[in-house]
């Protein structure tokens, strides 16, 4: 059902029940101003009939009597009736009206300009004297009782008002509660978590957009895969790459660095009786013997020890951390002081995430040593078992990252190795100086 829809209903159902409560009220309001219309008829006609008493011969103070009997029961609504004598004089008791000053200012506003006349009515007696009988206006029982009705219609009016408001206010907050999942299923999208889908909706609207959200989830899902799948390919291409490349530099120029040293070994005992010739001949046992160490230290970072192993024999990562570790440490002017942890607690890794653990590490230690200026370094490689995740940390207590640099090729590289290996990468500061890099797999 469309939200438009569903408030009109649910207004127009709270709107059509205070109008009944309304009309109810009304009808009992009216019922008791005919009742008082009704005892007003009825002292009107005791009035009618008082007045026609005045032409009997009774005395007059018994007529005032009487009429002062009806002005004070207040039963005649609307006038004060009046009775005098020829001379004008006033027979029956003077009425009490409230000062202007002290009326409800709606009532002084309601009396402020009414000018109504008075009506005078002159009757002769049986013995012939004169009497004057005078209906004096009283409108305030009149306006308090219209100012009472307005008031009434004023308070209903306003209760219609507040519920309206309450019910839509109601309405607003169930409808609009689906909003709470869209939202949540949102920030999911956002930190990442495509595979939580949000539930349908009763509305139609926001029905429209959790379907939305969810098919976008399953876009960024099936993306995120192929992206996965291609980095896998493009690293896997790029290891293969380093295998063949390290098995060419071995078999082709390791072979021919060895024999030009076996050469050149022989040169020098074959020249130890001529210095020139000896000396060149040195020259290229020393000059071989260099290219053959270079040589040897790029085949271990093309392809080092522990990472050889297939899908049969697995791959020995703790071994090509420390071996690497070695490597660092005993790199001359530009030597670091290496720290390493491993907690594996015999998990076995998959061969292409302890490649890219490895990949991770050995890029961290090199920007390390070429942007950091630290000179110690922490790494740790631990299986947590309770959340079921392999953890790589590498802390060092240099520089730090510049907040106005952007990330190089080599963090390009690690974002995409944590990437297609389903992790999460977090770069924090270390304290008391330095730059922690974490990075977590699942393994699941």
């Amino acid at each position: 059902m469309q939200l438009l829809t569903r408030l009109l209903l649910r207004l127009g159902g709270v709107g059509l029940l205070m109008l009944a409560l309304a009309f109810v009220l009304t009808l009992f309001t009216a019922r008791q101003d005919i009742a008082d219309e009704i005892q007003g008829s009825q002292r009107i006609g005791q009035l009618l009939a008082a007045l026609s008493a005045l032409q009997d011969d009774i005395p007059l103070d018994q007529h005032a009597q009487r009429i002062d009997a009806l002005n004070r029961n207040d039963t005649l609504r609307h006038f004060h009736v009046a009775l005098l004598d020829r001379q004008g004089q006033r027979l029956t008791a003077s009425p009490q009206p409230v000062p202007a000053s002290e009326l409800p200012w709606l009532n002084r506003f309601v009396l402020s300009e009414l000018n109504v006349p008075v009506y005078a009515l002159s009757l002769r007696r049986p013995d012939g004297d004169i009497v004057t009988v005078r209906l004096e206006p009283n409108p305030q029982p009149e306006s308090t009782e219209a100012i009472g009705s307005a008031l009434v219609q004023l308070v209903l009016f306003t209760a219609l008002v507040a519920v309206l408001i309450a019910a839509l206010a109601f309405s607003l907050r169930r409808s609009l509660l689906p909003l709470n999942d869209i939202l949540a299923g949102i920030a999911r999208i956002e930190a990442g978590d495509y595979g939580a889908r949000i539930a349908n909706c009763a509305t139609r609207e926001l029905n429209q957009i959790a379907q939305a959200l969810n098919h976008l989830a399953a876009a960024l899902t099936e993306q995120i895969a192929k992206q996965r799948e291609l980095l896998h390919r493009l690293q896997d291409v790029q290891e293969n790459e380093r295998r063949k490349l390290a098995h060419e530099l071995h078999d082709e120029f390791g072979q021919r660095l060895t024999a030009m040293q076996v050469d050149a070994s022989y040169l020098l005992k074959q020249t130890a009786t001529e210095p020139v010739l000896a000396s060149c001949a040195q020259a290229m046992f020393d000059n071989s013997s260099s290219i053959l160490s270079q040589l040897r230290s790029l085949l271990a970072q093309l392809r080092p020890y522990g990472l050889q192993g297939d899908e049969e024999h697995g791959i020995a990562l703790e071994e090509a951390l420390r071996e690497l570790v070695r490597q660092r440490q005993s790199r001359g002017e530009n030597a670091l002081e290496c720290h390493l942890h491993t907690a594996l607690e015999g998990e076995t890794l998959p061969p292409r995430l302890a490649v890219a653990v490895y990949r991770i590490a050995q890029e961290a230690l090199t920007n390390v040593m070429r942007h950091s200026s630290a000179t110690r370094v922490w790494m740790s490689l631990e299986f947590e078992r309770e959340r079921g995740q392999l953890n790589l940390v590498v802390t060092d207590n240099g520089k730090g990252m510049p907040e106005n640099v952007s990330p190089g090729l080599g963090m390009a590289g690690i974002r995409e190795r944590v990437l297609a290996n389903q992790g999460e990468l977090v770069l924090s500061s270390a304290k008391p100086s330095g730059l922690t890099l974490k990075a977590s797999f699942p393994l699941c």
